[in-house]
């Protein structure tokens, strides 16, 4: 009796097939992934600017004074305009609550540095104007901000630019200090 041999394995014609339907499947998923990251990132972002608040707050109840949360300088030493190049949280050696912006000397102390979020990030904070720092008092309130009373709530809205649906977040943070954080329509969505 001979036995037949039989062989195992895929043809070329198979093999090229199979990475055919991968390639369309890959091509159909890469961009429902690419906004996927984009989303969370926009989450992300919003998420350790509430958590910085939050730092800087407890700290300032903690220690009995200032301390603030300021945008960051390009280099992340200090304070400056311009949410996106980063945070800091510092103890403050402001004066008075209505002082001016902290500029960074001997006394004033960085508790915390926060990088610069995404390259994509869009950061903006008002209070009727732009707000580049957001000063707590000894009680957990915010101070008066640029010479004014601070008869407002200050709100940060931030995003990775390219999210889709409600990934943008209103932060708000109000006179008392404590904080509301919203759900709001990334731009063109």
């Amino acid at each position: 009796m001979i036995k037949s041999r039989t062989q195992k394995g895929f043809t070329l014609i198979e093999l090229l097939m199979t990475i055919v339907v991968i390639a369309i499947v890959v091509a159909i998923a890469a961009p429902s992934f690419t906004t996927m990251i984009l989303n969370q990132r926009s989450e992300g972002v919003s998420e350790e600017l509430v958590g910085a608040l939050q730092i800087a707050k407890t700290e300032a109840v903690k220690r009995g004074g200032r301390v603030t949360l300021c945008a960051a300088n390009a280099a992340g030493d200090d304070c400056a305009a311009d949410w996106t190049n980063g945070w800091l949280v510092i103890v403050d050696s402001a004066a008075d609550d209505a002082a001016a912006a902290p500029v960074l000397d001997s006394g004033d102390d960085i508790l915390r540095v926060f990088d610069a979020p995404d390259d994509r990030s869009v950061i903006t904070a008002t209070n009727n104007g732009a707000v580049s720092f957001v000063r707590y008092t000894s009680t957990g309130q915010l101070a008066r901000i640029g010479g004014r009373a601070n008869v407002t709530p200050v709100v940060f809205d931030s995003y990775v630019d390219g999210c889709v649906g409600d990934r943008r977040r209103s932060i708000t943070v109000g006179v008392a200090g404590m904080m509301d954080v919203a759900r709001a329509a990334c731009p063109g969505a």
